[in-house]
């Protein structure tokens, strides 16, 4: 018998170790599909290798259904644990929060003539994609969100993304095959590097942000040191240096 939400609700706020004996959700999305009108909020789900995680699910924008992990999990989780969780490989839900307290958010997804190319996602793992910045800085863990793999970004001239739905596009320039955001937790609190190159798509991206319209924000522990790096010539920047031009402090990434 299917469980009422409010039972559902009950057994997320219990102990624990329900999660391990099977009474959870494996996906934001699953919660979603099975209860509707489920809000947004932390919930526990058990991960393909069967540890309990919590995670914040977004259950309105875009149609709702977007786990955010929590800096936490990075350290419990890996790449096996993503295919569960990431099944719509077309968009990535992007929160920014920044020093006026709101968290603005956009949608994130390929350009047209790449629509045929798989969104990706990593845990301290870049496969096939150029790697971030921060990795040969910060370190592991992080997680990784690409765009065009090596294949492509090599080799094409116009690259980018849309934002909100908005054509965000540049013209690549030299050698570098980056097309990502990386998000890092740094627990050790390990100073990042130092580069910073506002090139088009960081002005792009933050141009056409959203406020979501009931105001409502997420914890903010589950926003992190972040790199977006797209190019040559699309842009380098980090969390650490978008204060003092865009007002941002922290990123946070869901995917479905």
């Amino acid at each position: 018998m299917q469980l009422t939400f409010a039972l559902f609700l009950m057994i997320q706020f219990t102990a624990i170790a329900f999660c391990e004996g099977g009474f959870f959700n494996r996906t934001c999305k699953a919660i979603k599909e099975q209860h509707p009108d489920a809000p947004s909020n932390t919930y526990s789900i058990v991960t393909e290798s069967g540890k309990c995680i919590q995670v914040y699910c977004e259950m309105g924008l875009n149609g709702g259904g977007y786990t955010f992990l929590h800096p936490t999990t990075l350290s419990v989780i890996n790449d096996l644990d993503i295919p569960q969780m990431f099944t719509d490989k077309t968009a990535f839900l992007l929160r920014a929060r920044r020093t006026d307290g709101t968290q603005p958010y956009a949608v994130l997804k390929q350009l047209s003539e790449f629509s045929f190319v798989p969104l990706k996602i990593g845990i301290s793992s870049f496969e096939s994609f150029g790697g971030p910045v921060n990795a040969g800085h910060i370190g592991s863990p992080y997680i990784f969100f690409g765009f065009l793999p090596n294949s492509l970004a090599s080799v094409s001239a116009i690259q980018g993304l849309q934002v909100n739905g908005v054509r965000i596009s540049y013209t690549h320039c030299g050698s570098v095959t980056a097309s990502h955001f990386a998000l890092f937790p740094n627990f050790k609190e390990v100073d990042p590097g130092n580069a910073y190159y506002p090139d088009p798509v960081y002005a792009g991206i933050f141009s056409n942000v959203r406020d979501n319209p009931s105001g409502r924000v997420m914890p903010g522990d589950y926003f992190m040191f972040g790199e977006i790096h797209f190019g040559g010539c699309g842009c380098y920047v980090q969390t650490n240096q978008m204060k003092k031009d865009k007002g941002v402090l922290a990123l946070t990434i869901g995917f479905r």
